[in-house]
């Protein structure tokens, strides 16, 4: 139960407790089961109070102070703060586990580091919420309009999110991992490096989204998905199709198919020696996933993407990073190599060109003619002449015998 000295000044008005609070500022408030219905608590300085169990149903906390406050439910009852509004509430690092916010209001929130864990969430407002690294596993967001806001590095896994509007929100790098997706608007969404392994996708929106490095599994669900395209780089770039719409179904399609290859991009070309090190050294750790060399493109910009195809239960990601490594301890290597090789061979050029300046020498003594020399990395074709007279104008051009 709250602790009945705190609730008592509380009761007061806003201005007596925030007076309270700044005179004592080590207490830490004790609300726990309050019942504090349609409560006018606007502006209030709430940090680190114990909401637990709290009845907050209509409660205004308009910008209201809340910072590392627990309002998660205990084991009698939940914390409700339904139809509450929390408009420009400072949330951050605050525990709202399976507490009951349905219909909250939280726009221009502050949401970061906040666990939402097990928390009902339906039609709540977080336009314009300032949202990151936020805990939302296994909450009940279903029917939820969470379009146009950043939600980067939010997790989702095991959420409901049936018919959630995404549209336009960043979830990039968020955790959807077994999240129930069914039916949400992911329309021109930011998918970049989001997981959605074993999540259900059925009749979702995907039209407009960017799906670079998105991770998807076999148990990743995209029958009946809605999407005309899709890009595979940030700010719409590299649309696919390049141009029009895919068929019905045919996302899936390809999309399914592709979770059977690894893409290989390399941005300054391929040492091909390097490659194929790596390549043999990746079949013999990996003889169960049946690599092999599926295609070859060049995408522009010295940019080429080798995929391998890899057997539905390998492990992709972990090909991927030991082919790299690979490639790149091989690549160092082959370099030494060719270094070393090169300065053999100018060696070799030059021990060449001085014996034919012996020779040429011996030649100009026996013979009497004049000779040309071989010069390292000159711009003429070196050779001997059988002239007593060269002009110098003449060389590199038709050289004319002047004997007779």
């Amino acid at each position: 139960m709250a602790n009945e000295e705190h609730l008592a000044i509380l009761r007061q008005g806003v201005e007596v407790w925030n007076k309270w609070r700044n005179k004592y500022p080590k207490v830490r408030p004790d609300l726990t089961g309050a019942k504090l219905h349609n409560a006018n608590l606007r502006k209030a300085n709430f940090e680190e109070t114990n909401f637990s169990g709290a009845e907050l149903c209509g409660a205004n906390l308009h910008d209201a102070y809340l910072h590392k406050a627990i309002l998660s439910s205990n084991k009698y009852q939940d914390t409700k703060l339904i139809e509450a509004n929390l408009s420009k509430a400072t949330l951050n690092d605050a525990k709202l586990v399976a507490a009951d916010l349905t219909k909250a209001n939280l726009t221009q929130a502050y949401l970061i580091n906040t666990n939402f864990n097990g928390a009902t969430l339906i039609e709540i407002n977080l336009k314009e919420a300032f949202v990151s690294n936020t805990n939302f596993s296994i909450t009940k967001l279903k029917g939820t309009n969470l379009s146009n806001i950043s939600l980067t590095g939010a997790n989702f896994e095991e959420a409901d999110l049936r018919e959630v509007n995404f549209s336009k929100t960043n979830l990039s790098r968020s955790n959807l991992r077994k999240a129930d997706l069914a039916k949400a608007n992911l329309f021109e969404a930011n998918l970049t490096q989001t997981s959605l392994y074993d999540a259900n996708l059925r009749n979702a929106c995907l039209t407009g989204s960017c799906v670079k490095d998105w991770g998807i599994n076999a148990f990743t669900n995209l029958d009946v998905i809605v999407c005309d395209y899709i890009y595979l780089h940030q700010k719409q770039q590299e649309r696919r199709p390049s141009s029009g719409n895919f068929a019905p179904g045919e996302f899936a399609k390809l999309f399914q198919k592709s979770l059977e290859t690894v893409d290989l991009i390399f941005r300054n070309g391929i040492d091909w020696d390097a490659f194929a090190y790596s390549f043999k050294k990746l079949e013999v750790e990996n003889q169960g996933a049946q690599l092999d060399v599926q295609s070859i493109e060049k995408k522009g910009d010295g940019i080429l993407v080798v995929r391998v195809a890899v057997s539905p239960d390998a492990d992709k990601a972990k090909i991927h990073s030991e082919f790299m490594q690979g490639y790149e301890f091989a690549a160092k290597a082959l370099e030494a190599q060719y270094q070393a090789r090169l300065e053999d061979k100018d060696k070799v050029i030059n021990q060449l060109f001085s014996s034919i300046n012996q020779l040429n020498k011996q030649l100009a003594e026996t013979s009497g003619k004049v000779s040309i020399y071989y010069l390292p990395n000159s711009q003429f074709a070196g050779g001997i002449v059988d002239a007593n007279t060269v002009n110098t104008d003449q060389i590199g051009g038709n050289i004319q015998n002047n004997d007779a």
